[in-house]
């Protein structure tokens, strides 16, 4: 039934939040076209850390060391669930490492270990892998799938809130539907929908093709379609449109790890290592290794060693350095390959320092927020507000 304005009781209202994967400031300030109804924008400085750090932020209000989300993989024997996978280091490299065979391999293991959560080995080698623990093994878009404390999904649940969320393992188009069709039954009071086409082409091709103005158009037209039944059905409806980081396009590719490899240490008994696209992260095992390993990489034009107090300020430091004793991280436009993330270079990359403009997430909506957004850790109490708004005031208990 259509929501008639001249209704008695309160209006009905309805609130969306629409993350956008890597849609970051300087992808979506030079494109005004896009939802120009989203009227209220602005850049808001985003994490230390790629997308496994940003989105629990936001999710949670929390910084990682507060969460217990930043990288994908620790340093952690003991609890490693990836013991068994040492004998697949005598496959033929030719086949396992593949991104195909690779991406197969992952959701094989996620289901023998029953993760729900994103998961990728990625190209971390076989034999270097029991070393490693998982950070995201259940699903952060679901009620209890934070590490440490709980999220947006805990909260709409313990709030008795009417909502829907994405399915991340669908697609856009699915998921989309999906939610007019929530809609159309004037059940829900909000949204939240996921998207992550965009972080896949700008890797692939970088924030200025052509390509990411041909997505951004789908995005628009089915998020106005979704609008056109929003509100047909509810009296208000309130849009929040917001990224986890943006995208830098690469101009430099720089190996390094023949730089490590070089030295008189043994990884896994003097040192380890996780090589990511944009930060080399280290663990000291004995005395002598650190030193050596940086003095192998200097602070130089390509990258410089963090600083405890960055790490600090960053919220990505932990005492019992459990993702990292320390990090080597590239200047934005520099792209380390090979990696443990891939052995193909590729066009655009996030993950470096969050005051760079290419690392900024953009903000886009049609109302006003009661707090000032300056950190997508405020991501978290924007949507608690928008909900608690759409949910519009309690009634009344007194007799």
């Amino acid at each position: 039934m259509v929501a008639d304005p001249m209704a008695a009781g309160p209006p009905r209202r309805l609130a969306i939040a629409v993350f956008s994967d890597a849609s970051g400031w300087e992808v979506m300030r030079s494109r005004p076209w896009f939802m120009p109804d989203l009227d209220r924008r602005q850049q808001v400085t985003s994490i230390f850390g790629y997308s496994s750090a940003c989105i629990p932020a936001i999710f949670t209000g929390r910084k990682p060391n507060e969460n217990g989300h930043w990288s994908s993989f620790f340093y952690s024997p003991e609890t490693s669930p990836f013991k068994m996978l040492r004998h697949m280091k005598w496959l033929p490299s030719s086949v396992v490492d593949r991104g195909r065979v690779r991406s197969y391999l992952s959701k094989a293991i996620a289901a023998v270990y029953k993760y729900t959560g994103y998961f990728q080995i990625y190209s971390l080698p076989f034999e270097i892998l029991n070393l490693f623990d998982y950070a995201e093994k259940r699903d952060i878009l679901r009620p209890g799938g934070i590490n440490e404390g709980d999220s947006i999904f805990d909260r709409l649940v313990a709030n008795g809130t009417p909502h829907f969320v994405s399915e991340w393992r669908k697609s856009e188009e699915y998921n989309f539907d999906v939610l007019r069709s929530q809609i159309e039954t004037e059940e829900i009071s909000f949204a939240y929908v996921h998207t992550a086409r965009l972080d896949a082409l700008m890797h692939d091709e970088s924030k200025d093709s052509p390509r990411v103005d041909i997505l951004l158009r789908e995005h628009q037209e089915q998020l106005r379609r979704t609008l056109e039944v929003a509100h047909a059905h509810y009296d208000e409806v309130r849009v929040a449109f917001f990224s986890d980081h943006g995208m830098c396009t690469v101009e430099h590719v720089v190996d390094l790890m023949p730089q490590v490899d070089a030295l008189d240490l043994c990884y896994g008994t003097d040192y380890v290592g996780i090589y990511d696209s944009t930060m080399l992260r280290f663990w000291f095992l004995r005395p002598g290794a650190e030193q050596k390993i940086r003095q192998a990489l200097p602070d130089a034009a390509h990258g410089r060693w963090v600083r405890e107090e960055e790490h600090r300020e960053y919220g990505t430091y932990w005492s019992d350095g459990k993702f990292c004793d320390a990090v080597y991280a590239l200047e934005p436009s520099y792209l380390l390959n090979p990696s443990h993330m891939g052995n193909v270079p590729l066009k655009g990359m996030h993950g470096y320092r969050p005051d760079h403009p290419d690392s900024y997430s953009a903000l886009l909506m049609n109302f006003d927020s009661k707090k000032p957004i300056t950190e997508i850790t405020d991501y978290f109490e924007l949507m608690l507000d928008m909900a608690a708004w759409a949910a519009g005031p309690r009634p009344s208990t007194d007799p």
